[in-house]
């Protein structure tokens, strides 16, 4: 007569919530438990994970164990390619340890898998534009699980909706960055001075993990061709000394003193407001007529203290 093995019923859970979405193709990390009433050391017993057909995606070993649960080491299964709702199911199975046969047992988890989230800048367009002028910017993409973004293709259009450039990411990120590719691209400025508004594209592509689309807007200048100089010096008022990075608007030019103090714009024959302003000193304003090469000169007043600065 064959003596009855002793059954002890198990439990496993995992340690790691399960985010409520993953992207699609990323590493999603898991680590399981297992208990025994009995508090038997299970380790070098398996646990399995099971996709929602019962095909096994991993296995994995219990290596741990404090006198009342075992435990794995952190393991990581890989979300599917394809969008939608997954149920997972973890299982330890009904195994032989120490003479006792202990009990299968399973919980299930389940996350949205989604396509990889996108995002866009755009940095270096000139302001204002010469009229009917070829003029380049950067445009960047980043992928949010910081794919490989290479050989994607951007997409400019202008106010009118018309698809003005195209430009394809590059092999290298951005330096000092992770993960944003980008493109130099080289377009064509509008005919008529006025301010618009462009949109730049990154349609959704081709690549075994889905992304998402993006979108961006930005705006542009243009201006007649400068005719004339005007050079503004900017001194402090009270010591009498140059000013180095005061910021010059002679509206919409723009552009920072140099060591010397002094700020060279080419602007057209015109009416302009001129701002000159700088951190801790009160803005001057003023408008200038421009029909020839012009010099102005600046004085910038230190900001006065508040009525509490400087004690009593």
């Amino acid at each position: 007569m064959t003596e009855a093995v002793a059954v002890h019923e198990t439990a496993v859970s995992l340690l790691i919530e399960v985010p409520a979405g993953i992207y699609a193709g990323t590493d999603v990390a898991l680590k399981a438990r297992v208990s025994c009433p009995s508090n038997c050391d299970l380790r070098g017993g398996r646990v399995r994970v099971a996709d929602a057909q019962g095909d096994i995606v991993t296995e994995i070993e219990l290596l741990q164990f404090n006198g009342a649960v075992n435990e794995t080491d952190e393991f990581v299964v890989r979300a599917p390619l394809e969008p939608g709702r997954y149920t997972w199911t973890v299982i330890f199975p009904a195994q032989e340890k120490e003479g006792f046969l202990h009990g299968e047992s399973s919980t299930p988890f389940s996350s949205i898998v989604k396509p990889h989230a996108t995002s866009m800048a755009v940095w270096d367009a000139p302001s204002p534009i010469v009229l009917d002028t070829e003029f380049r910017l950067k445009v960047g993409v980043k992928c949010c699980a910081q794919c490989r973004l290479t050989g994607t293709e951007v997409e400019i259009y202008d106010h009118e909706g018309a698809r003005v450039a195209t430009g394809t990411l590059g092999n290298v990120p951005w330096s000092g960055t992770a993960a944003l590719y980008w493109a130099e691209v080289a377009t064509r400025a509008p005919g008529t001075e006025g301010y618009y508004t462009w949109t730049i594209k990154f349609p959704k592509p081709d690549m075994e993990c889905p992304h998402e689309r993006a979108t961006c807007t930005f705006g542009i200048s243009t201006a007649r061709r400068p005719e004339h100089t005007v050079m503004v010096e900017v001194i402090d008022k009270d010591a009498k000394t140059p000013m180095k990075k005061a910021h010059v608007l002679l509206h919409p030019y723009r552009c920072y003193t140099d060591e010397l103090g002094v700020a060279k714009v080419e602007v057209p024959t015109g009416k302009y407001a001129l701002y000159v302003s700088k951190n801790d000193y009160e803005t001057f304003q003023t408008t200038v007529e421009v029909a020839d090469d012009t010099a102005v000169r600046v004085e910038l007043l230190v900001v006065p203290p508040g009525p509490y600065e400087g004690g009593y």
